[in-house]
């Protein structure tokens, strides 16, 4: 628990993702006696966090549209909609700037520009485990503000 809340931040996901863990360990075990159960269990927990970051940035950017997507799509004569569209703009752009510099990069990197977590690991000669890590701090950064503010 302790491991999943420390990396996700969020305690319902840390339940689900621990007992998930503990379900797969029961299932997969071998018979015989493990050397090791704890550093098996730790690697079902790092796969499944892994590949719940995967699928929660997936289903993000799913659910979320550029940041200046509006802009274009605004009619020259509607000054309000265009005014508001800047203006939420620069509030995400405030939201986004809040974040460590290497964070923003890899996430604008991916969100922005489409590289894919092993291009960016690559560009930046990071392991790939560290896009992933940095990906997922902008990830709850920006769906925590989302949930304070219901956006």
């Amino acid at each position: 628990m302790r491991f999943f809340t420390r990396q996700l931040g969020n305690q319902a996901d840390a339940d689900e993702l621990a007992q998930e863990s503990f379900t797969r360990f029961v299932r997969a075990a071998p018979a015989q006696a493990l050397a090791s159960p704890q550093a098996y269990l730790t690697r079902i927990a790092t796969n499944l966090l892994r590949d719940f970051v995967e699928r929660g940035s997936t289903l993000l950017s799913k659910r979320t549209k550029p940041l200046d997507d509006g802009l274009h799509a605004i009619a020259p004569s509607d000054t309000y909609r265009e005014l508001q569209a800047k203006q939420d703009l620069a509030h995400w752009t405030l939201i986004l700037n809040q974040l460590p510099p290497q964070t923003l990069d890899i996430f604008l990197r991916n969100r922005i520009e489409g590289q894919t977590y092993v291009a960016i690991a690559a560009e930046l000669d990071l392991p790939l485990w560290v896009v992933q890590k940095q990906m997922l701090k902008a990830i709850r950064h920006v769906t925590a503000y989302r949930e304070a503010n219901d956006d």
